[in-house]
């Protein structure tokens, strides 16, 4: 009988810490403070494309779709658009619609590439 409730208490325990064992941390947010954000490859066909189509085009602001009317796809329609006012207001979260919709903002890294792009001119290549 002791026999069993020990394997009975051990299968618990063992069942138990598989639930503990697995999380789901995102290491921009547990490493931020010793993060190093590279904002050296700061022109449109570098770092600034990689940002926008991972964050922004994918069946919203590409030219298929034009969601809002704001099309981000190409060096010309993000420029103009940047220069509209309202797109680092939205991935800032500042008041606008936060961007992306339904998501988190994107990095602070992110967003500082993108203001260094603009504070640079928008530099393409």
């Amino acid at each position: 009988m002791v026999k069993k409730v020990f394997v009975i208490a051990l299968f618990a325990l063992a069942l138990a810490s598989t639930f503990n064992s697995c999380y789901y941390d995102n290491e921009e947010e547990l490493y931020a403070a010793n993060a190093v954000c590279d904002t050296t490859n700061n022109v449109y066909n570098g770092r600034i494309t990689a940002i926008i189509s991972q964050s922004c085009l994918s069946g919203c602001h590409e030219q298929a779709v034009g969601s809002a009317g704001i099309i981000l796809e190409g060096y010309t329609n993000l420029k103009n658009e940047i220069i509209n006012g309202t797109v680092m207001c939205a991935i800032r979260h500042e008041g606008c619609s936060p961007m992306p919709k339904n998501q988190n903002k994107l990095s602070d890294c992110d967003i500082n590439n993108l203001q260094n792009w603009i504070d640079k001119g928008y530099p393409e290549n």
